[in-house]
């Protein structure tokens, strides 16, 4: 199946920027970035972020993200998966990032996927190399990475330790 990333959440006052891989079964469903359940990702923000995301709907989302100065979006624009799995990813279109964050106040981009980690390396690594713009591997948020980190807890340690505005 053909799948396509959402829209960017960014404005120009950004200064960091969280890159996904590609949108879930679930998320595409519900049309909004980590809408599986299972996802960890919006509770780990908001202990980081000091926001109850959880309890928020999307347009509340899109604001506090955007106040706190985080922008959001996925490394592909494109590709063929069946499911959700980003192991499943075949024929992969890259967005083009420096573009996306050209007029902003970026910094550092987190990433959440492996997968999408190494292919924006791939790509975009040596565009970033001297730019004083951080690139950083995250742990994935997806309840696939549970086997690694097991608890909540373990997951937002993690991320406390690499994620810093």
């Amino acid at each position: 199946m053909q799948v396509n990333c959402f829209k960017p959440i960014i404005d120009k006052n950004c200064k960091v920027l969280i890159l996904g891989s590609v949108p879930s079964v679930i998320s595409r469903e519900v049309n909004f970035y980590y809408g599986n359940p299972a996802n960890r990702f919006w509770k780990i923000l908001s202990e980081l972020l000091n926001a109850d995301f959880t309890c928020m709907d999307n347009a509340e989302k899109t604001s506090e993200l955007l106040n706190k100065h985080i922008a959001l979006y996925d490394v592909f624009s494109s590709c063929e998966i069946k499911g959700s799995m980003d192991n499943d990813i075949k024929n992969a279109k890259i967005n083009d990032i420096p573009s996306l964050i050209r007029d902003t106040n970026i910094k550092t981009i987190y990433i959440t996927s492996k997968k999408a980690f190494n292919a924006f390396i791939k790509r975009f690594g040596d565009y970033f190399a001297n730019t004083g713009v951080t690139i950083v591997n995250l742990p994935s948020t997806s309840g696939a990475n549970r086997s690694k980190y097991k608890t909540d807890a373990a997951l937002l340690s993690e991320w406390k330790r690499l994620f810093i505005i």
